[in-house]
């Protein structure tokens, strides 16, 4: 995992309200002064940064996506990010009423996956102090996080259990959810050239594809040929981009795709990406998948559900009896 500039997280799994990712936010640095608390659950303090720090890093997502929330999405938000760690906190507290570890040895291998993410442990060292953490403060965070997984996992998800008759039922129920359109599986090779370029710039750049036709015609190998010349990352596999359902790619590729048969290699094809050459290496055709090829996944997500609807009904419960205290509003941003 990279730490951002701003948004320090360490990432926490479990099902709360759908299929949720918790972060408990690493904030950046603290200052001198004591740090302002936004709320207090049976005495523990969560801290009005980390809960910025949470709300910041969902605003990059909008950011992202050139959204901006309106002044009732943001209140909305600022409630919804301080419930959810309220929640985590009691989960937090219940599992070590219930008296759940983790040892060093699950806590190395999980700081083990963080380090992945950096050239060496230099570059770890400065990502810790540009987000105001030292390791021992990240390793006790990264302990925390396992301990209500594992709470998490021996109070609930073995006690959800799913029928072949649930799973059928909902099969039967949403059969609109297992049609698979026609899929196709295929190779490019890609050219760039932008709509705004001159005419003497894209013709120069269709040449070029061109010539690697002619190699392809001559015996040339398709996807030797993609790695030396694609413009796009698939270059790195050849060309290859997997299987993909009709109506997925932008339209002139698409068409020119499902016309194909397998094995076929395409005249030129012109996208607002630029040029291409496509081969095609194997077509699905559509279908709906039957009930024992969707059971596995149909059992997955049954399970899942209930293990949720378990939490939330535990939570429920244990936030009735808690004394929790709502201090000081989230930092507008």
């Amino acid at each position: 995992m990279q730490f951002g500039k701003i948004h320090k997280a360490v990432l926490v799994s479990f099902a709360l309200g759908a299929t949720v990712v918790f972060a408990t936010t690493l904030w950046a640095k603290p200052e001198k002064k004591a740090q302002e608390v936004a709320a207090l659950v049976n005495g523990e303090p969560i801290v009005a940064a980390a809960v910025q720090g949470e709300i910041n890093g969902i605003l990059g997502r909008f950011q992202a996506q050139g959204r901006k929330p309106s002044e009732t999405e943001m209140a909305t938000l600022r409630e919804s990010v301080l419930d959810k760690m309220i929640k985590l906190e009691l989960l937090s507290q219940e599992s070590k009423k219930a008296g759940v570890t983790v040892g060093s040895t699950e806590i190395d291998t999980e700081m083990k996956g963080y380090k992945k993410g950096f050239a060496d442990d230099k570059a770890f060292a400065k990502a810790l102090s540009e987000a105001g953490l030292t390791e021992v403060e990240l390793r006790k965070q990264v302990g925390k996080n396992l301990t209500i997984q594992k709470f998490i996992d021996t109070k609930f998800k073995g006690k959800a259990q799913v029928t072949e008759a649930e799973a059928k039922d909902f099969y039967n129920n949403n059969q609109d959810k297992f049609v698979q359109p026609e899929m196709a599986h295929a190779r490019h090779i890609l050219i760039n050239a932008k709509e705004t370029e001159s005419k003497a710039d894209k013709d120069r750049k269709r040449a070029k594809l061109v010539q690697i036709q002619k190699q392809l015609k001559g015996g040339a190998d398709f996807a030797e040929l993609a790695k030396q010349y694609s413009d796009c990352p698939s270059k790195e596999r050849g060309g290859d981009l997997g299987f993909f359902p009709r109506g997925q790619m932008v339209k002139p590729f698409d068409q020119a795709v499902f016309k194909m048969m397998p094995g076929d290699t395409s005249d030129i094809v012109e996208t607002e990406f630029g040029y291409h050459l496509i081969k095609l290496e194997e077509k699905k055709p559509a279908k709906t998948v039957s009930f024992d090829e969707a059971k596995a996944k149909i059992t997955a997500y049954l399970t899942q559900e209930k293990v949720t609807s378990n939490i939330e009904t535990f939570l429920a419960q244990v936030k009735s009896k808690a004394t929790i205290k709502i201090l000081t509003p989230t930092a507008k941003k």
